[in-house]
């Protein structure tokens, strides 16, 4: 690794982890918030008024850009890297929308369905798929609930993709190949975040800026991870000092970074334990079927019986999105990921892309830390 002489035996990246655990948590972080969301209103879960499912949303963009920066760094092949962030976010994605237009519109809808709407609802699955807008749905399916859009959590994939693609850019003309580099990044994002987010709260910029700037600096975050790996394993101490800068600034115009550090730091003790425990590690990841179901199960269950109070709601829904998590892993998203590029193929396909980043050292891949 450049600036780095990263080996693969003193790298708590390389091997057995936690993060698919991790990963289920922070599903269920942003569940639990929506439970409340969609029955009563914000979630009572925040300390300085930042919620924790905004947090868990933010936490999800710092792990991200950790396993991608080391799936580009280790797998050194642009096509592979495509192909596999395409298999893990699109056949889960295309079945939610599928069942959107044939279960849930039939279903819900407040509308005759005739021709024309049948029409609209198919472009809005197809807007939806293109990373449009996921909230401007047709039929009004759910006009009577608290909330009436069909699945909110969808609005953050867009940026997820555009992490990858912006990732993968970055790569290629070695702005994320050195320490300096991806830290230089980071600080000009986050203070183009910080900026924008105290001295143009009234712009229009924040419809779609804000939004960008606040995940792309997570993700940043988590690159930045990959190059300084001494800090992938923080003790307790380091935890507990970030806790207490957030717990004292966590008010101000840097609430948020300090939020993001210890939440980062949280992350990276539970998720790179110093033995990993192979029944935790091997787990199934039903994390994205988690993000994806909750909302459109809450939201269904709601219609039936619109007076359920956040725990009752959270009690009925939470076996059905998981129900349907676990199918849409063993039988949608797992099976697809198995379409990915074999190794061996990789590596005979990489050598072009491995001469552009010639001043990295070599390590192991992990395959299911990035999908």
């Amino acid at each position: 690794m450049a600036g780095g002489g990263q080996t693969q035996l003193a790298d708590p990246l390389i091997g057995q982890n936690h993060f698919t655990a991790v990963r289920w948590g922070l599903a269920g972080i942003v569940a639990l918030g929506h439970v409340w969301l969609l029955t009563v209103g914000p979630e009572p879960l925040q300390i300085h008024g930042w919620l924790a499912s905004y947090m868990a949303v933010n936490g999800f963009f710092v792990l991200s850009g950790l396993l991608i920066a080391k799936s580009l760094h280790t797998r050194r092949n642009l096509g592979a890297y495509a192909q596999s962030r395409i298999l893990r976010i699109y056949p889960a994605l295309i079945v939610v929308m599928v069942a959107f237009l044939l279960v849930f519109m039939p279903l819900f809808s407040h509308e005759e369905l005739t021709r024309s709407r049948f029409l609209s609802a198919g472009l809005y699955v197809l807007k939806v798929l293109a990373m449009g807008d996921h909230a401007s749905q047709p039929a009004h399916i759910y006009a009577d609930n608290l909330e009436t859009v069909f699945n909110d959590p969808l609005w953050t994939i867009r940026y997820e993709l555009a992490a990858y693609i912006l990732a993968a850019i970055a790569f290629i003309f070695g702005f994320a190949n050195g320490r300096i580099r991806v830290l230089m990044t980071y600080l000009a994002v986050q203070s183009a975040y910080v900026y924008f987010a105290t001295a143009h709260q009234d712009s229009d910029l924040h419809v779609n800026l804000m939004p960008m700037l606040r995940l792309s600096s997570s993700f940043l975050l988590g690159m930045l991870l990959w190059h300084w790996r001494e800090f992938r394993r923080p003790p307790i101490w380091a935890i507990a000092g970030l806790a207490t800068l957030f717990g004292l600034f966590g008010g101000s115009f840097l609430g948020e970074i300090f939020a993001n550090w210890a939440l980062t730091a949280i992350i990276l003790r539970l998720g790179l334990p110093k033995k990993a425990n192979a029944r935790i590690a091997g787990i199934p990841d039903y994390s994205y079927g988690i993000y994806i179901w909750h909302f459109p199960v809450m939201q269904s269950l709601l219609v039936w019986q619109s007076d359920l109070n956040p725990l009752t709601l959270l009690a009925v829904s939470t076996p059905v999105y998981l129900s349907i998590a676990a199918i849409s892993w063993h039988f949608i998203e797992k099976p697809a990921l198995a379409f990915k590029t074999a190794p061996q193929t990789r590596n005979r396909k990489s050598k072009t892309l491995a001469s552009q980043a010639q001043t990295l050292s070599p390590a192991s891949s992990i395959e299911g830390d990035a999908q």
